[in-house]
């Protein structure tokens, strides 16, 4: 999949650090079942929705590694819905997966089925994780990519001689406990960082995806159209946004950054338009990094070449902003997400 990861996947970092998520104390997950051949392994995905684009990236990224590797993939969304999740991945196990890879629906509502799932089959988070549980979480450190982000919004305003803003925030979902507001967090101090002093007028949910999100950013445009900045808090959501703003005069002063993510069309406008294009910044958070090393792991257990105790709590991918002075090093127009 190199041709599709592009500059993103050779710069990955990964290391084992500190979180902005309670511990996630590694369990005594079992370790039956080891497999001698990477064909006769059965590995299990259970994705908490498929509709925003980094996702949906996942999804493709890893019906690809499965394809080339030659392991069966099982691959389950669940629609943000906590118990369709649960009996997702209970089929799974009765299908024989061995591993579960699992991008939770619910950071605090899910804590007894995870242990349940858990006591089963070795469980890889992988993006939204369930503390207490689990083997490892694959993810990245979001309030450190929110915050570089941040930084460089700030800097752009103050290269417009602007120290103090208002704005307006796009939320994720009332399910994220603590992916998005990390984001915001990390966002907010990124701003603080730079030097610019900022008032929120408003925030609204956008459920992570790009029609709800431009909703989000008409409805909170209509009512304070003198904002400086429409945060939220992936990119979808702020392409959403940009639509509004790039399409409409009244608007013309208003400008737009996500939090994370880094999606190509994301960094299309900001290399297209440059240092006085409209969408100021982003911040990586790669699908397929994160996919990528959650199926190595998978992989590696199910062959018997580690066990689950073998890995941290945390395994963090690299966490930088993106904005008009360094998108040339992560943009990638083959990228699928």
């Amino acid at each position: 999949m190199a041709g599709t990861i592009g500059a993103v996947g050779l710069v990955a970092v990964l290391s084992a650090c500190g979180s902005i998520y309670p511990d996630l104390t590694p369990t005594n997950q079992p370790f039956g079942g080891v497999r001698s051949n990477v064909r006769e392994v059965t590995i299990g995905f259970a994705q908490q929705q498929v509709q925003a684009p980094y996702f949906a990236a996942m999804k493709q990224l890893a019906d690809e590694i499965a394809r080339k590797k030659g392991f069966k993939l099982l691959f389950q969304s669940a629609n943000k819905d906590p118990a369709i999740q649960l009996n997702q991945m209970q089929a799974m196990l009765a299908q024989g997966a061995s591993v579960l890879i699992v991008n939770a629906t619910s950071v605090k509502g899910q804590v007894w089925n995870m242990k349940q799932i858990g006591s089963q089959v070795p469980v890889i988070y992988v993006d939204t994780a369930v503390p207490g549980t689990g083997t490892t979480a694959v993810q990245s450190n979001s309030f450190a990519i929110g915050q570089g982000a941040g930084k460089l919004a700030a800097e752009r305003f103050k290269a417009m001689g602007k120290s103090q803003i208002s704005m307006v925030v796009i939320t994720g979902s009332p399910t994220d406990e603590f992916v998005g507001p990390a984001r915001r967090k990390g966002f907010l101090q990124g701003l603080t960082d730079g030097g610019v002093k900022y008032t929120i007028e408003s925030e609204q949910d956008g459920l992570y995806q790009q029609d709800t999100g431009q909703v989000a950013a008409e409805t909170m445009l209509a009512a304070h159209p003198n904002v400086d900045l429409v945060m939220g808090l992936n990119d979808a959501m702020v392409l959403g946004a940009y639509n509004v703003v790039s399409g409409n005069p009244k608007y013309r002063n208003v400008y737009v950054a996500a939090a994370a993510d880094g999606q190509r069309e994301a960094l299309a406008l900001i290399k297209r338009d440059g240092c006085r294009g409209r969408y100021l910044s982003t911040g990586l958070n790669s699908p397929n990094l994160a996919t990528e090393q959650a199926l190595t792991i998978a992989i590696d257990i199910a062959l018997g070449h580690k066990k689950p105790s073998d890995y941290p709590p945390n395994s963090y991918t690299l966490a930088v902003g993106i904005g008009c002075n360094n998108v040339d090093k992560f943009y990638d127009p083959n990228s699928v997400f």
